[in-house]
């Protein structure tokens, strides 16, 4: 109980305790913000190879006839 309560009292482990919260947070934030860039490239990556799929069937399929 004392070592706790030398830790709250000391200000030099409170700024310590604080920055790496904030340094843990940062890097959270970033981690996010990169996959949501990550997401988009791979999201529009797909679409663009499903869009491609269906139009070269479409266009065999107007070649073979239903």
């Amino acid at each position: 109980m004392n070592g706790l309560r030398r830790f709250f009292r000391e200000e030099t482990a409170t700024s310590e305790v604080s920055s790496v919260v904030i340094m843990i947070a940062a890097v959270g934030i970033l981690l996010t913000a990169g996959m949501v860039v990550w997401w988009k490239g791979y999201n529009a990556a797909l679409n663009t190879a499903g869009s491609r799929i269906n139009s070269v069937t479409t266009s065999a399929m107007s070649k073979f006839g239903s």
